[in-house]
């Protein structure tokens, strides 16, 4: 009966977020019926989701996640006012149900969980903290491992599983698994309306569904180079992150596997990865962004199609969102806006843009001002400033910006380091590195310099600041996100040649082009999906095996589902796994400085965990596994059996091999250096 309750407490928020979006949509946007619920659906969730990120702050949760979803159905219900008859009334909610649509979105958000839960890849060790954190009712959430420090992140996302995982009573790597499956299947299937809208084509949308879940890189298309011309390519390449730690060299990477943190049951092979254009069936892993595309190909399909003001309220509502979801979003808007103002100006030889152009920037106004407190990284830029500016003591903040110019101008890619432009092994490499879908850039430019013309500034907005951020091959990012950070500017680059602005010029060229055209076009996207297909291919073979994380054992899931959001809401939990007694019980601890980079006295206490010496450190819980207990010394041992630490809880099982998690209270033990 529980599980049902659950599962009906879910069903009834999501109805509430569906329902308010579908209003909203015909309230504030002209689309086709056949659009309708998709979009819908996708601006009920964007909208309840950053309305429980203002709310969580003042009312408590889950409570605040009800209210939000609350105001998404009443705010659709306003904009159907006036409703002039009982017959008008009656069709409120009479909506067009394609059943292919929702089969899709069903099937696909079933096959990407599914291969979700087997695997433990990309930042779990980040976003299942902050997921547990957020579900608590930390919002915006501190850093989970110094609660003295603002974690100012494009936390969106994993707000959203946070309210799964409350509202339906499951575990955090249960509810992120679930939140970013159907994220990307909802993200994918409305960037394929818009495709079928652009060309008429129904076949087009779902080539184009196939096609923004798969392409990536080629890197593997290197493989087929003599092995003289592989290794002096070799010779010019410098691995960081994750491919330094799977090979010397990228001569032996190329033929090895990926170490990458996956906990998968196969390993991934290094040649079909990409550090500059992954395929969404594998970055869709990483939770953080995967709510973006949602939130983007929103406004895609609805930037013309305003009914007035309300369009442009609700605009506003969603581009803030995506502010706290991917922050260079709002930087590519500003800088695309201003640049279009610029060119019609200076086309036009006037001082004057038209009336359409400027109530865009009558909506950025208060997204602005909503980025500067809404939390995320924004608003800890906002924060630090207003600090700088007064002089005023603003409370620490997790990251830290810096930036330097070098030459000569090179990419960036997360698993090869810098790829020069002037080094011709290195820039033969990056091609290679993003695929041959680079070469179709002429199309989307063709395509923005169109929707100029036909002055729609969104598109052409969208279009125009990747083409700017080639600024960014000669900037350097020096803060402590680490210098990959620079890659999501530069992805940009890459993704719009990557996305609907391409497929839909593609699909109408090729109408009016012979069959043997058409065959090379396709074996090109072919061969720019490949390294996808096989990447989603191993992931699968996963899915029979779920697991929870790679720091997430079976005991600690007992310990989730009876001590979860139990102990006081300003406890401190000493873990030697750090991160692992965050997701558990949903309390921070206190033990790096960043998430790569431990405190210095962090190791001693360690070293030795007694209950004074963790006490007096600030620390008001223990939580010990097995292996950590029997690395400790026999007096450190007994401290805990024979003094003021209490046993809270302890699970056990006596199967080979022996384990236990232990959870010690420790606030009544006199603090001792």
């Amino acid at each position: 009966m529980s599980v049902l309750m659950e599962a009906a407490s879910l069903a009834a928020w999501g109805g509430m977020c569906f329902l308010g979006g579908v209003l909203i949509v015909r309230g504030a946007f002209r689309l086709r019926d056949n659009e309708e619920v998709l979009v819908g659906l996708g601006v009920g969730v964007a909208l309840e989701i950053w309305l429980a990120n203002l709310l969580g702050r003042f009312v408590p949760v889950p409570l605040a996640f009800w209210l939000a979803a609350g105001l998404v159905l009443a705010a659709g219900l306003a904009l159907s006012l006036p409703l002039r008859s009982w017959k008008e009334a009656a069709g409120l909610f009479r909506m067009r149900i394609l059943p292919l649509q929702w089969l899709a979105l069903a099937v696909m958000t079933l096959v990407l969980f599914s291969a979700g839960r087997g695997l433990a890849i990309l930042d779990d060790y980040q976003n299942l903290p902050t997921t547990s954190m957020l579900a608590a009712g930390d919002i915006p959430p501190r850093f989970a491992l110094d609660p003295n420090v603002t974690f100012d992140y494009h936390y969106y996302t994993l707000l959203f599983a946070a309210q799964v995982m409350r509202l339906g009573d499951l575990f955090p790597w249960s509810a992120l698994d679930l939140v970013r499956a159907f994220a990307l299947a909802l993200s994918l299937l409305m960037g394929g309306l818009w495709v079928q809208r652009a060309t008429r084509s129904a076949l087009a949308g779902w080539m184009m569904v196939v096609f923004a879940a798969f392409n990536g890189g080629t890197r593997w298309l290197m493989l087929l180079l003599p092995e003289g011309i592989l290794r002096r390519f070799s010779d010019h390449i410098q691995m960081i992150g994750s491919a330094g730690q799977s090979a010397p060299n990228f001569f032996t990477a190329m033929q090895g596997t990926w170490s990458v943190d996956a906990g998968s049951q196969w390993e991934f092979p290094f040649a079909y990865a990409s550090g500059m254009n992954a395929p969404s069936i594998w970055t869709y892993h990483s939770g953080a962004g995967a709510m973006s595309g949602v939130l983007g190909t929103f406004i895609l399909l609805t930037h013309n199609r305003w009914r007035g003001w309300r369009g442009g309220v609700v605009t506003a509502a969603v581009l803030a969102a995506r502010a706290l979801v991917a922050e260079t979003s709002l930087v590519r808007l500003l800088v695309g806006f201003g640049a279009v103002a610029v060119l019609f100006m200076a086309l036009n030889r006037t001082w004057r843009v038209p009336r359409s152009l400027w109530r865009w920037g009558l909506v950025l106004l208060p997204v602005l001002a909503a980025a500067a407190v809404q939390g995320g990284v924004w608003s800890g830029l906002f924060s630090g400033l207003v600090g700088k500016v007064s002089g005023a003591e603003t409370g620490g903040g997790y990251f830290t910006f810096g930036f330097q110019l070098m030459w000569p101008p090179a990419f960036l890619s997360s698993h090869l380091g810098f790829l020069s432009l002037a080094n011709p092994y290195q820039l033969l490499t990056a091609l290679f590195e993003i695929g041959p879908m680079l070469f179709t850039l002429p199309l989307a430019i063709l395509w923005g310099i169109k929707a100029f013309r036909a002055q729609r500034w969104y598109e052409a907005a969208l279009i125009i600041m990747p083409i700017l951020s080639l600024f960014t091959l000669v900037v350097q990012y020096t803060g402590n996100a680490g210098p990959t950070a620079i890659n999501r500017v530069q992805a940009q680059l890459i993704g719009i040649t990557s996305g609907g602005f391409v497929m839909a010029s593609l699909w109408m060229w090729m109408e009016r082009r012979k069959a043997w055209v058409r065959a090379a076009v396709a074996s090109v996207l072919f061969v720019a999906c490949y390294g996808g297909f096989v990447l989603f291919g191993i992931e699968l073979l996963s899915a029979t095996r779920p697991i929870n994380s790679t720091f997430i054992q079976l005991l600690d899931a007992r310990v989730a589902k009876d001590y979860w959001n139990r102990l006081e809401p300003e406890a401190v939990v000493f873990d030697p796994g750090s991160w692992r007694a965050v997701t558990v019980l949903g309390r921070p601890t206190n033990s790096h400085l960043t998430w790569y980079q431990e405190k210095p006295e962090w190791p001693q206490l360690v070293e030795n965990p007694r209950p004074g010496v963790l006490r007096a450190a600030g620390f008001d819980y223990a939580y010990l596994d097995y292996a950590y207990w029997n690395q400790l010394t026999p007096e450190i041992q007994q401290t805990y059996e024979n003094s003021c630490a209490r046993l809270v809880a302890e699970y056990e099982y006596d199967r080979f091999p022996y384990d236990f998690r232990r959870l010690y209270d420790l606030k009544d033990c006199p603090a001792a250096p």
